[in-house]
């Protein structure tokens, strides 16, 4: 497991620490009205209520503030534009763009679980000439404004992460976006359950009634069909999923 590489006291820089994997906009969306969802444990079968902002959903400062900050938060935020107009009912039909922030959004969230399960280590760098040491202020300043920097010849693991979710993004993409045609599924009869780990259909729900399926044609699914398609989400989760109400989701 990589380190937990502190900040100074205080975190005067305001560095990226909480990283979810998937966004807490969206898991929001899941909140009943006290604004929590419903989280169960596949270890255990334990269920537990959680806020969007609840620590299991995030990873320790795995990848550095840029690639939280600057990279992610671009394809983030225009997703969430997309979902909510999604949600509202404004948009029914996906444009060529459209499509691309929805794939982009996917691969993501892909990248980001894959980097949270396997993590890089801090790298030794053979061949390259030693940099300057620095203080522990100079590095958060450096790493603030989008730069790279080492300690000595060695790379810190969030450096290589950062870089690792550019890279799987675009191979993600490049796999996805040739055929790319996202549909959007009503549930009719339940409520869906969330994965921790991206469903490989393509599957990115979006509300308790209402998810984007690559592939798929715009359709309703009755009880029975949400309860076959839960249960495959539910397989597909590493450590826990979550719904609105457990109760609502066959």
């Amino acid at each position: 497991m990589t380190k937990f590489d502190k900040p100074q006291k205080g975190n005067p820089h305001q560095l990226a620490i909480n990283q979810h994997t998937f966004p807490a906009r969206s898991i929001a969306r899941f909140a009943d009205a006290s604004g929590r969802i419903q989280l169960q444990m596949k270890a255990d079968g334990s269920v537990r209520l959680a806020k969007p902002t609840d620590s299991i959903f995030c990873a320790r400062r795995l990848w550095d503030h840029a690639a939280e900050t600057l990279f992610c938060k671009r394809i983030e935020d225009d997703f969430q534009r997309l979902a909510g107009l999604v949600v509202g009912g404004l948009v029914t039909r996906f444009s060529q763009q459209m499509t691309h922030v929805i794939s982009s959004f996917y691969a993501l969230w892909l990248a980001r679980a894959q980097i949270r399960e396997q993590p890089e280590q801090d790298q030794v760098m053979p061949g390259i000439w030693p940099d300057e040491a620095r203080t522990k202020d100079q590095e958060e300043r450096l790493e603030k404004n989008g730069y790279a920097f080492s300690r000595g010849n060695v790379f810190p693991a969030r450096m290589i992460n950062g870089a690792a979710i550019r890279t799987l993004v675009g191979r993600h993409l490049r796999q996805i976006n040739p055929t790319a045609d996202w549909g959007m599924i009503h549930a009719s009869g339940g409520e869906f359950v969330v994965p921790d780990w991206p469903f490989d259909h393509a599957f990115v729900p979006v509300s308790p009634t209402l998810a984007l399926v690559n592939n798929s044609a715009h359709q309703r699914l009755d009880r029975a069909a949400m309860g076959l398609l839960n249960e495959q989400l539910r397989r597909a989760s590493r450590r826990y999923f979550f719904a609105r109400n457990f109760a609502s989701c066959p």
